[in-house]
């Protein structure tokens, strides 16, 4: 029974931007491709009145007033409540979500508060690793300075959504004097969704955990598995999952997270329970709505059990939806010490529903923990502020975030300004900039998933 329920946990939770194209009629008869553009239109007008959680509030427009479908699709959401729901081909999604492959350069940029552009985060398996590192400030692109070129350009650049696409740029890496020039080529590659794990000797002999978690997909879950077994090999005291950039991914990975951290004691338990329209009270009565901690994987393997009493979560603007419900989940049970910035505030979720080659996520129920609370709307607050700072690499005990995380698990309270206070380059953590977000990676987008393979 266990196990069945799992399957219709496959729930997805990500962050980002869609700007996708949605797929286009051919043929050489243009009335039957506008009757079947026609059709699914009044497909997605029927489905968003069914299961759409803000159904009830659409405001109507014409469907001739759009090109494409998904293109009528964008205009029906409510905007001024949703900014998750999106669209995209079948076999894209198939791509991203199940296969965990990624095509581009591998590097996730954003502005430094002083304005500069920064790569955050590049994939240790991704074609530019090899000449970029995190730190690392992008100075020209194809010979024009960064600073003279528009948003919509250098979201095009830098996030090219086919392989082989060539990039001519000059970098500036960690503590060089001089800028580099590299000619980036994009690939297609295997996300690297969960790093590998790191002890870090603490001030009494004992042992805290680190773990840097990028995205909750189907490839993440032996990886997270084997992670955990190994901190429980090292009894570790003390665990610090950093989330900063994790948008999300499937819902049941975060329960498997979740009771893998907070062990036995939480076996049985309320994890979420999933709350639709008022359409489909069926679904939210449904048993398998309700999801609860349990001992095994998707596989009905049993899961290495931690048993925390509190768990230390690196958390950012960029921490959504899945990595938000791991907090959430676990608030009602054990101590979740959040350090960083306070996260995107996402507590709802996607059933994907496919038409004519094309997967719509709209927004269909919320999601709450066994308080019944979902009061994360605007994001979880951390427990203690700290910057995002760009002086070090992610897992360097140096770093300001990890750094106050374990200035905590040593004083059991938030270190004084004067110790988090960070060096430039700061990234902006602030989702809301108008100079990061177009820079965001276009093929990922703020949701929670259950896909319709599963």
């Amino acid at each position: 029974m266990e196990n069945r329920l799992k399957k219709l946990m496959y729930i997805l939770l990500i962050a980002g931007l869609f700007l996708l194209s949605g797929c286009g009629g051919g043929g050489s008869d243009s009335s039957i491709v506008n009757a079947a553009q026609e059709a699914e239109k009044k497909w997605v007008r029927k489905y968003l009145d069914d299961v759409y959680l803000w159904y009830d509030e659409i405001i109507e427009v014409s469907p001739a007033n759009y090109a494409s479908v998904p293109a009528y699709y964008d205009a029906l959401l409510v905007k001024t409540r949703d900014r998750f729901s999106f669209s995209m081909p079948v076999a894209a999604a198939a791509i991203e979500f199940q296969e965990g492959l990624e095509t581009g350069f591998g590097i996730k940029w954003g502005w430094s508060i002083s304005g500069t552009l920064f790569a955050y985060y590049v994939d240790p398996h991704s074609p530019a690793s090899a000449s970029i590192t995190r730190g690392t400030e992008l100075t020209n692109i194809d010979g024009y300075p960064v600073a003279s070129l528009s948003s919509s350009y250098l979201s095009n650049k830098l996030f090219p959504i086919q392989p082989n696409e060539t990039l001519n740029v000059t970098f500036r890496l960690p503590g060089a004097a001089t800028a580099t020039a590299a000619t980036l080529i994009s690939a297609t590659f295997t996300t690297t969704t969960v790093d590998e794990p790191l002890i870090i000797p603490l001030d009494d002999g004992s042992k805290a955990g680190y773990l840097l978690f990028n995205q909750h997909l189907a490839t993440s879950e032996q990886n997270l598995i084997d992670a955990i077994a190994y901190f429980k090999q090292q009894e570790i005291s003390d665990v610090v999952l950093d989330l900063r950039y994790n948008s999300g991914g499937f819902l049941y990975i975060a329960e498997e997270v979740a009771s893998m951290l907070g062990g036995e004691a939480l076996q049985g338990k309320v994890f979420e329970k999933l709350v639709f329209n008022s359409k489909h009270q069926e679904k939210t009565n449904d048993p398998s709505s309700t999801i609860i901690f349990s001992a095994s994987d998707s596989n009905n393997t049993l899961l290495p059990l931690l048993g925390l009493k509190r768990v230390f979560v690196l958390t950012g603007g960029r921490t959504c939806s899945a990595s938000e419900s791991i907090i959430n989940g676990l608030l009602p049970y054990i101590q979740v010490v959040r350090i960083g910035s306070t996260t995107c505030g996402k507590p709802y979720g996607f059933i994907q529903e496919n038409n004519e080659q094309q997967a719509y996520f709209a927004i269909q129920f919320e999601g709450i923990n066994a308080n019944g609370t979902d009061n994360y709307k605007y994001g979880f607050a951390p427990t203690c502020s700290a910057s995002d700072d760009l002086a070090y690499q992610l897992g360097d005990v140096r770093e300001a975030r990890l750094k106050a995380a374990l200035y905590y698990i040593h004083n059991n309270s938030c270190p004084p300004t004067s110790v988090a206070k960070t060096p430039q380059p700061t990234l902006s953590d602030d989702m809301s900039d108008n100079g990061f977000l177009p820079l965001m990676d276009r093929k990922q987008g703020l949701k929670l998933l259950l896909p319709t393979s599963h």
